[in-house]
C-alpha cells in the first residue's frame, strides 16, 4: 500500500483522516487532527515511513441487525444441509467449504444488537443439528442448542476484535475454534458438543485424510481460515495481504498435503468378528411384553441364522462374537463392588432402589446362566436353559438346545455391552459397560462408558430434580444413576489361531469424542476400536449418520479400524483410512436392520497383538495433539496481546 505523507492531496487522505478521526489514541503516534473540517485547517500527517499497514486499521461499516441475521441464517442453512443423513448417508460436504463465508462476513462487523441476534440465530442452528432428540426429549433441543450458542457469540465478539487488527483469514479461524472448542468440550448442562464443523468434511478423503496429523479442530482450523481468506479478497484486507494468503491458503493446503504424504499404517488380516443387531425398537427393549423373547430369544436366533449362512458360504468360525450396547441379561458386578454389598453398601438414595441378596445374586447369576447357554455349558440345567426351553418358544435354536447343542461354535469368545455394578465412596453405582468373556467364560476387565448422555445416564442434574428424574423413568424405564471412568479400557482376547488382539472399548456417546480413541494407544496400544453402541432411542434419523461420520474421522485419526456392534443400526467396519469396508444393510437401508455382520478386521501390521514389535505405529495426531491444541492457545494469547490497545469499539 502506497505510504500516507505530507503534500499528498485531500482527495487521497480523505479515508485515512476519517479513520484516525475515529482512533484518538493515535494522537500517541503522531498523528494530529483538528476539531474543525479537513478543508478548513492544514492536518500533520506521519513521516513517509508510515505506511496504512503501520497504523491502527479503520472499524469496519457496521450492519444492519437484518443483515447480520440473514448472513447467519444463510452460513446455518449451508451447514445444515452439508450434515450426513438429512438426503444421503454422507452429506454434502462440499458445503461446508463455503458456509462459514456468510458467517464471517456479517460477524466480523459491528452494529445495533449483535450478540442477540447472533445468540438467537446460532442457537435455531445449534437446535437444527440437535433435532433427532426430539425421538427421546423433545424439551432437551432447545437448550442444546441454545446454551452452546452462547460460545459462538463470544466468538463473535472475538472475531470483531481480532478482525479490527488482522486479516480475516487469521481472526476468523482463531476465533471460530475459540468457540468451537469452548462448546466442544465443556461437559453437559454448560454445554453440548456433539458436531464440529471439520466432521462434516468426513467423506471428502482428499481433505479429511488430514485429520491423521492435524485432527478435525485440524479441519476445522482451515475451513475458517479459508472462509476468512475469501472474505478478506471480497471486502479488503485489514492487515497484511501476504498474511491473509500464508493462513487463508497455506492452512488447507497443509491438510490436503498431510493427507497425502501421511498414509494410515499398513494393516494385515486380523480376526473374524461376527456383529449381533437384533433390530430392536427401543420401546421393546424397555417396556417389551415378554422380554425373555425379545432380548434373548429372537436375537440369538437372529446369531444362530447368521452364523449358519456364513458357514454356508464358506466362512470361517468366528474368532469373536459381538453383542452390542447392555444387550447382556443381568448384572456383571466387580468383586469390589460385592464386597461392599455384604458390608452393607447400596444404591445412591436418589435412585429409590435397594438391592437385596437375592435380586442382586439372582442378576449376577442370570448373566452367568446365559454365557454358559451361549457357550454350551451345562445348557439343560440351568435357570435361563430351562426357563426358556419351558415357555414353549417356536425358535430352532431351544430345539437344538434341548439336544445340547449350544448357538455358538465351540471356543468362542463373546464381547458384549452389559450394566456393571461397581463400589464408588460407599454406594453402589451402575456402569454402562463391556466386558470379553473368554471361551470358558470367565470375564476379562470391565470396560466403562467414558461420556455419559446428558439426562439419560448421568445422574446430574437430575438428582436434584424429581420431575426429570419421572420423566427419564417414564420414557426409558430406569433411573440414571450411572458413573464412568476416566479412560478407555483396553480388552483382550485370542482368535482360534491363538494370536492375541488388544481392542480400545467405546460405549455409544463416547463415539462422538476424540479421547476415547487416542488416549488408549500409549504403550501398550490397540489393534482395532470396538463401539457397543445403542441407537435405536432415536429410530431413523440423522442420528445415526452423524455416528458414522464421527467413526470415519476416528479411524482417520487413530490410524485403527473401528468395528460398531448396535442394536439397531449402523453396524459398521471402517478401516483404518476412514473409508467403509462392511456395512449392515437391508435393501439398501442402513437403520433399524435386523441380521449380522460378519467381517474380517484389519489389524496393524506392525505390533500389536499380531506383528513384531512393542507396540502399533501411532499417528502424528496420536503423537503430539496435546502440543497442537497448546499452541493454538498460545497464538491465541500473543494476537490478544499484542491488538490490545489497537482496537475499534466492538460490536
Amino acid at each position: 500500500m502506497n505510504p500516507v505523507g505530507v503534500g499528498q492531496t485531500e482527495e487521497y487522505c480523505r479515508p485515512y483522516v476519517e479513520c484516525v478521526v475515529s482512533f484518538p489514541f493515535l494522537k500517541e503516534r503522531g498523528v494530529y487532527l483538528p476539531h474543525s473540517t479537513l478543508a478548513s485547517k492544514p492536518v500533520r500527517f506521519p513521516p513517509l515511513s508510515h505506511t496504512m499497514s503501520d497504523a491502527a486499521p479503520c472499524k469496519s461499516p457496521e450492519i444492519r441487525p437484518l443483515g447480520r441475521a440473514l448472513g447467519l441464517l444463510a452460513a446455518w442453512a449451508l451447514l445444515l444441509l452439508s450434515q450426513p443423513g438429512l438426503f444421503n448417508r454422507d452429506g454434502f460436504g462440499f458445503l461446508a467449504f463455503v458456509a462459514l463465508i456468510p458467517w464471517v462476513w456479517v460477524v466480523s462487523r459491528p452494529g445495533p444488537r449483535a450478540k442477540l441476534i447472533e445468540w438467537f440465530v446460532n442457537g435455531l442452528g445449534l437446535c437444527g443439528f440437535a433435532y433427532w432428540m426430539r425421538y427421546l426429549l423433545p424439551w432437551a433441543v432447545l437448550p442444546m442448542g441454545f446454551v452452546p450458542a452462547l460460545y459462538l457469540v463470544a466468538g463473535g465478539v472475538l472475531l470483531r476484535r481480532l478482525g479490527g487488527r488482522y486479516p480475516l483469514a487469521l481472526a476468523a479461524p482463531m476465533a471460530w475454534m475459540a468457540a468451537e472448542i469452548v462448546r466442544f468440550s465443556l461437559p453437559s448442562p454448560y454445554s453440548f458438543g456433539w458436531w464440529r464443523v471439520g466432521t462434516l468434511t468426513h467423506a471428502d478423503f482428499w481433505f479429511s485424510s488430514g485429520a491423521r496429523t492435524f485432527g478435525v479442530w485440524g479441519l476445522s482450523f482451515a475451513l475458517a481460515a479459508f472462509a476468512g481468506w475469501v472474505v478478506d479478497r471480497m471486502r479488503g484486507s485489514q492487515g497484511s495481504a501476504k498474511l491473509s494468503h500464508a493462513v487463508g491458503l497455506g492452512a488447507p493446503l497443509a491438510v490436503i498435503l498431510a493427507g497425502v504424504l501421511v498414509p494410515a499404517p499398513e494393516m494385515v488380516p486380523g480376526p473374524r468378528v461376527v456383529v449381533l443387531t437384533p433390530g430392536l425398537e427401543q420401546s421393546l427393549k424397555a417396556h417389551s411384553s415378554d422380554w425373555r423373547h425379545t432380548l434373548l430369544v429372537d436375537p440369538v436366533q437372529c446369531l444362530v441364522d447368521g452364523l449358519a449362512e456364513g458357514r454356508a458360504n464358506g466362512e470361517p468360525e468366528p474368532d469373536l462374537v459381538a453383542f452390542g450396547e447392555t444387550m447382556m441379561p443381568g448384572i456383571s458386578a466387580e468383586p469390589s463392588a460385592l464386597k461392599a454389598f455384604r458390608d452393607g453398601a447400596n444404591s445412591p438414595e436418589f435412585t429409590s432402589r435397594k438391592w437385596t441378596r437375592d435380586t442382586l445374586l439372582g442378576s449376577v447369576g442370570y448373566l452367568d446362566d446365559f454365557l454358559s447357554v451361549l457357550q454350551g455349558r451345562n445348557t439343560r440345567r440351568n435357570r435361563v436353559g430351562t426357563q426358556l426351553m419351558a415357555a414353549g418358544y417356536s425358535e430352532a435354536w431351544l430345539k437344538d438346545l434341548a439336544r445340547g447343542q449350544a448357538p455358538l461354535p465351540p471356543n468362542t469368545p463373546i464381547f458384549g455391552g452389559v450394566e456393571g455394578l461397581v463400589e464408588r465412596e460407599g454406594y453402589l453405582w451402575r456402569v454402562n459397560g463391556a466386558r470379553i468373556w473368554d471361551a470358558d467364560g470367565k470375564p476379562g476387565a470391565l470396560a466403562s462408558k467414558l461420556h455419559l448422555v446428558p439426562a439419560a445416564e448421568d445422574p446430574f442434574p437430575a438428582a436434584y430434580v424429581p420431575w426429570l428424574l419421572d420423566t427419564i423413568q417414564r420414557v426409558g424405564g430406569y433411573i440414571p444413576d450411572f458413573v464412568s471412568d476416566d479412560q478407555s479400557t483396553v480388552l483382550a482376547f485370542e482368535g482360534r489361531d491363538g494370536r492375541p488382539y488388544r481392542v480400545g472399548t467405546l460405549i455409544c456417546y463416547d463415539n462422538s469424542y476424540d479421547d476415547p480413541f487416542i488416549g488408549v494407544h500409549g504403550g501398550a496400544g490397540v489393534d482395532f476400536h470396538m463401539v457397543a453402541s445403542n441407537e435405536a432411542w432415536y429410530e431413523r434419523s440423522v442420528l445415526m449418520d452423524h455416528m458414522l461420520a464421527f467413526t470415519r474421522l476416528a479411524a482417520i485419526m487413530s490410524g485403527r479400524s473401528i468395528l460398531r456392534a448396535t442394536n439397531s443400526g449402523a453396524s459398521v467396519l471402517v478401516g483404518a483410512d476412514g473409508r467403509i469396508l462392511s456395512l449392515l444393510q437391508q435393501d439398501g437401508e442402513h437403520k433399524m436392520v435386523r441380521g449380522t455382520l460378519r467381517v474380517t478386521v484389519p489389524v496393524p501390521a506392525q505390533g500389536g497383538g499380531v506383528g513384531e514389535g512393542p507396540a502399533p505405529p501411532k499417528t502424528p495426531y496420536v503423537r503430539f495433539w496435546p502440543i497442537q491444541a497448546g499452541l493454538y492457545w498460545v497464538c491465541l494469547g500473543i494476537l490478544l496481546f499484542y491488538s490490545r490497545r489497537r482496537l475499534p469499539q466492538l460490536g
